[in-house]
């Protein structure tokens, strides 16, 4: 797949780009380096020939869309009338924490996690319980967290950051214990799309139970690197949380983008030959800096992930220890994410996001080495 020069990457002129100083190489945020898919770039292109700017139309073209993609790639295929239209995935995973969880129970949010996840608890004013989610997730330690009153877990599966996917045995046992504490299962599944060597388990699949219980949560932003439309889905498994949903006042339910609508309809639908030529560069370069980063910071350790297409660096046994992100940005010009963002466990960590071209990565080694050199 093509990735476009650095000066072409900085004309987007998007977060990832636009976040530093033109000195920076950004590794940091959740967008690719990866020219559009065309299809989707079609779709786009059309759009705005017809002038699509109004207000978004139901989501007709984009319920059977989602489901069909679910049934090609992942097994399930969710009712597409149970599929709604959010502008994005955070959003839903506020809304399925304010609207579909017992009121006023705590939130079980696992560690490292995606730093909004540490926010959501908060922002809908509940405790938030933490538990380590080094390892994988451990259910007793999910249990015991609702047995001190929390009434949801915030799952994100692929994993983000660890990379990490959940086995059917770890999903079936977690939705049994939600329905046992009349809990919810919130389910992140933005990375779906970007596995490598097993096709990703859908929690709300595994069983009747888990239909009742999860609430699954999806947008093609990564997969496509479209997040700046604003679509995502939120994918509904039992009638009672659909009726709940429209029970809710429509200020609450919509914001969704037209042209995000028609972008998302396009890589469900058009989109699977760009993830066919997508997947197997993803994985060469996840092995090549699994490789290469160690040589560049020797002590380093790299999660190799199952998933996503971002890397959890460990620097605790390099002289970056103290504060990878700062250091790595001062003394190699390189921007990555504080791991502290993601919870306590990311102290001396950080995380690396491999979604560009092999010369780039190459840059990123040579300026890590750099950084190295100097405190070493």
């Amino acid at each position: 797949m093509k990735v476009p020069c650095v000066d072409q990457l900085r004309a987007r002129r998007t977060k990832k780009w636009m976040a530093f100083e033109d000195d920076v190489l950004p590794f940091w945020i959740a967008e690719s380096d990866f020219s559009t898919c065309p299809e989707v770039k079609d779709a786009i292109r059309q759009a705005v020939e017809d002038e699509s700017f109004g207000y978004p139309p139901p989501p007709v073209d984009l319920q059977p869309a989602v489901a069909d993609f679910y049934q090609r790639h992942y097994g399930w295929r969710p009712n597409p009338e149970w599929i709604a239209a959010i502008p994005d995935v955070v959003r839903g995973l506020f809304l399925g924490i304010e609207y579909f969880t017992r009121p006023g129970s705590g939130v079980v949010v696992p560690v490292p996690t995606y730093p909004p996840f540490l926010m959501l608890p908060k922002a809908t004013k509940r405790e938030t319980h933490l538990i380590s989610a080094e390892g994988g997730i451990d259910p007793k330690a999910v249990e015991a967290e609702f047995t001190r009153g929390a009434g949801a877990l915030l799952l994100c599966s692929p994993f983000n950051p660890l990379g990490f996917m959940l086995e059917r045995e770890t999903l079936v046992e977690l939705a049994e214990i939600a329905d046992r504490y009349d809990a919810r299962i919130l389910v992140d599944e933005i990375h779906a799309p970007l596995t490598y060597d097993r096709p990703h388990l859908c929690a709300a699949s595994v069983s009747d139970t888990a239909a009742k219980v999860c609430i699954t949560v999806t947008a093609t932003s990564k997969a496509w690197n479209i997040a700046g439309l604003k679509c995502a889905q939120l994918i509904f498994s039992n009638e009672a949380d659909v009726q709940r949903w429209e029970e809710l006042p429509l200020l609450i339910r919509e914001g969704v983008s037209t042209i995000g609508q028609i972008a998302a309809t396009a890589c469900y639908t058009e989109g699977d030959e760009f993830l066919k030529q997508q997947i197997p560069q993803l994985r060469s370069l996840r092995d090549y800096i699994c490789e290469e980063l160690p040589k560049a910071v020797p002590g380093l350790k790299v999660n190799k992930p199952e998933a996503t297409y971002l890397a959890w660096l460990d620097f605790q046994d390099t002289p970056l220890a103290e504060d990878p992100a700062r250091l790595l940005l001062e003394h190699g010009r390189i921007a990555l994410n504080d791991g502290r963002d993601f919870g306590e466990p990311g102290v001396s960590h950080a995380r690396f996001n491999f979604a560009t071209s092999r010369e780039i990565l190459d840059e990123a080694c040579e300026r890590m080495a750099r950084a190295y050199r100097h405190l070493a």
